[in-house]
């Protein structure tokens, strides 16, 4: 059992709240208590805290249920840990309950150590936690009609389909279910991103039941079938965001090319207006725009430096809950812009979210330069 969440910019004190330490998911509460917290009541326990090579530590858990706040918080953790937490904002905080007053945590600070952790759990992060319980996850927030229409799509397959059809698969899903309910650009990207994961975790259900009812006969079998799971899971996980960016452009009648072709045989994920305006030397550069496409960008940002050379300033969308202070700075220095959904923006340092563009203030720029006259 476990609980993990990104570290955001309110849990380490950059967004000058009142509020006090690690905020905890009020559906989280039986990995740090025996009973849940009451409304009308605050509540408190005294943990140990347990870091690989390092001595330790008391931490305070406490349900906040006065008032008008309905909160879970982690306090006296940063005080008294290694780590210097402006620094760790972005980074994967992942409690293991070892008994009911001691916690072992570790936090993944590298994009290749976070996504082998979530790939291998197969943890769903867009709301910001999951919650790991006997081999269950419980981290999906769907609703029952959704959950059905998913759950009936699934069942006419017999093989999975490719990364592009299971994207559009689930924007149709997700269409059927929420027709008549208005989505802005951000609010669409991160919903067909969501229905994707919980239809692809249902095919992987019903394509594997087999495999989960029937022994295997030898290790090599178990072996391969486990690193055939695992290998479509990063793949799916990897194209998802583009596929999705693909269809949202087209829908908005935005010129594009997906992949791009710049220099030599590199490979941007967007270009605009296209790749024949970006090989034309007599296209003026000022209306040219490169995207990339990055679900974390914590450390692969840096990737799309080089990637266009005549676009100078680059854009690059990410699902990204957050990033350091000093990363930011960096960015800047290189002309990064950073493309989050909006409703990411909060978990942002505050002083930097002036310069976040949204979802929606991309496709405007785009549509504004792109006009037809």
């Amino acid at each position: 059992r476990f609980y993990c969440k990104f570290v955001t910019a309110n849990d380490v004190g950059l967004t000058n709240a009142h509020q006090e330490g690690l905020h905890i998911a009020i559906s989280a509460w039986n990995i740090f208590f025996e009973t849940e917290g009451l409304k009308g009541e605050n509540k408190s326990k005294f943990v140990k805290i347990h870091i690989d090579a390092y001595y330790p530590f008391e931490s305070r858990v406490i349900y906040y249920g006065r008032g008008t706040r309905n909160e879970y918080r982690i306090t006296r953790f940063w005080s008294n840990s290694p780590y210097d937490k402006d620094q760790q904002v972005g980074n994967l905080i992942v409690f293991l309950p070892m008994s009911r007053e001691d916690l072992k945590v570790y936090i993944l600070d590298t994009e290749e150590e976070i996504e082998n952790f979530t790939d291998h759990f197969s943890l769903n992060l867009l709301h910001n936690n999951a919650i790991y319980d006997g081999g269950r996850v419980l981290d999906i927030e769907l609703s029952e009609k959704l959950e059905e229409e998913i759950e009936q799509a699934v069942l006419i397959f017999e093989d999975f389909p490719s990364t592009a059809d299971m994207a559009a698969i689930s924007r149709r899903i997700h269409r059927e279910v929420y027709r008549r309910k208005p989505f802005t650009p951000d609010l669409k990207i991160l919903e067909w991103v969501k229905t994707e994961y919980s239809t692809f975790k249902a095919l992987e259900r019903h394509l594997y039941q087999e495999y989960l009812t029937q022994p295997f006969g030898e290790v090599e079998t178990l072996v391969e079938v486990a690193n055939t799971i695992l290998n479509r899971r990063k793949s799916r996980a990897g194209k998802s965001l583009e596929h999705h960016i693909d269809f949202l452009f087209s829908s908005f009648n935005i010129p594009f090319s997906h992949p791009g072709k710049s220099e030599g045989n590199k490979k941007p994920d967007f270009l605009l207006p296209g790749n024949n305006a970006y090989a034309d030397m007599f296209y003026p550069s000022s209306n040219l725009i490169f995207l990339g496409s990055k679900t974390t960008c914590k450390d692969r940002w840096r990737q799309i430096l080089n990637e266009a050379n005549r676009i100078p300033e680059k854009h690059l969308l990410t699902l990204q809950q957050g990033i350091s202070s000093n990363q930011l700075d960096e960015m800047a220095e290189e002309k990064v812009t950073l493309v989050v959904p909006k409703p990411y923006h909060s978990l942002y340092p505050e002083q930097y979210r002036d310069r976040l563009w949204t979802v929606e203030k991309f496709i405007n720029f785009a549509e504004e330069k792109y006009a037809r006259k």
